[in-house]
């Protein structure tokens, strides 16, 4: 059984396509994606598409974020009745390397008609996407404090990146709950309710630049130490489709090249793992066609044993003689993915390894 059932590249226009996010609203599915000239090009606009049969076929609507900033990923939620995009913008007047950027947020009732983008309170903080839990909706903001200090490879220190856990009742006034990262150069955090406690997984941007999990039961004040992922997974998303829990990123592994993930970018793929309940953690479950710039997916569910997954990626133009990493062009893509395929035992992460050895499988 083929666990990507169909893949289609819904978006190939010559421009850099980047950073979705997919959710239900009403009786349609929206995905948003940033359309620019290139990852840190300053021209970026958040396209917002709709789907009244299941991801089909797709229209184009009217996006509140398109102009006056310099507008990155639009993050869907459905929260009490409406449809929420939040959007972190730099201003479009310097470059994106001279500049810290902030979060907007804009809401509609109908899926067409939005509200004008608000500023999120305090500036300079981005979000990665919110999850409902209870009455309230909850986020993991992050930021940079600083530009200054930067080292020649473009890498900040570790000091220098500060990720929290926020809350909001009505989606656009938020107050602190707790710190989730300090020092360990942590940015984008994925957050997993599963009914009992909060996990928090942390792009840690410096070595080791593995992905790193916590865990905090509510009130969600307190978190637990840092558990090592063991591998480099960025810009991930975490869902549970059908009673199966599935995290899907950038995994980006050690060269043999050059013994480093830094450098060399076609190691790079777009990964997908799934929870294991028997051994307590995660194992690789399919790798969708990826490379060079790519992943920051959306999942949602299809039906029983389906789920569609949308991101982009760049590996259509790798033997492109104007091929430009991250720059020029990138995809949108859509894959039909089952969710009640088998596990890939043989490439499982090196901390589900050890407990495989623990339990005497391996």
């Amino acid at each position: 059984m083929e666990k990507l059932e169909k893949l289609t590249r819904l978006v190939a226009d010559g421009r850099h396509n980047a950073f979705t996010s997919m959710t239900r609203f009403g009786q349609a599915i929206y995905l948003t994606y940033r359309t620019s000239g290139g990852h840190g090009a300053s021209d970026g606009q958040v396209v917002l598409l709709c789907s009244k049969d299941e991801g089909r076929n797709w229209e184009k609507l009217n996006s509140p974020f398109q102009a006056g900033r310099n507008y990155y990923e639009g993050f869907l939620i459905e929260f009490k009745g409406k449809l929420f995009m939040y959007a972190g913008a730099f201003e479009s007047n310097l470059p994106v390397s001279q500049q810290l950027s902030s979060e907007y947020a804009a809401w509609t009732q109908d899926g067409i008609n939005w509200s004008e983008p608000q500023a999120i309170e305090p500036a300079k903080w981005r979000f990665w996407h919110p999850v409902i839990i209870g009455d309230s909706l909850y986020a993991a903001r992050y930021r940079l404090t600083t530009r200054e200090n930067m080292t020649e490879d473009g890498i900040f220190p570790a000091e220098n990146w500060e990720v929290d856990l926020i809350r909001s009742a009505d989606g656009l006034d938020w107050e602190f709950v707790s710190e989730i990262s300090r020092n360990e150069a942590g940015n984008e955090c994925e957050l997993f309710y599963d009914g009992e406690k909060l996990t928090a997984f942390v792009r840690r941007e410096n070595c080791p630049c593995t992905l790193g999990m916590r865990v905090s039961f509510s009130p969600f004040e307190k978190w637990s130490a840092v558990q090592d992922f063991g591998v480099c997974v960025q810009g991930m998303v975490v869902k549970e489709v059908n009673n199966r829990r599935f995290l899907f990123g950038r995994q980006k592994i050690s060269s043999s090249l050059i013994g480093s993930v830094y450098g060399d970018r076609s190691h790079i793929s777009v990964q997908g793992y799934v929870w294991e309940p028997k051994i307590g953690y995660w194992v690789n479950y399919l790798q969708l066609p990826g490379a060079a710039d790519c992943s920051y997916p959306g999942i949602i569910k299809l039906d029983d044993q389906r789920m569609l997954i949308s991101y982009y990626s760049q590996h259509e133009y790798l033997n492109d003689p104007d091929f430009s990493d991250m720059d020029k062009y990138s995809d949108i893509f859509l894959a039909v993915v089952r969710t009640d395929g088998k596990i890939e035992w043989g490439k499982i992460v090196p901390y589900a390894v050890n407990l495989l050895k623990k339990h005497g499988v391996l």
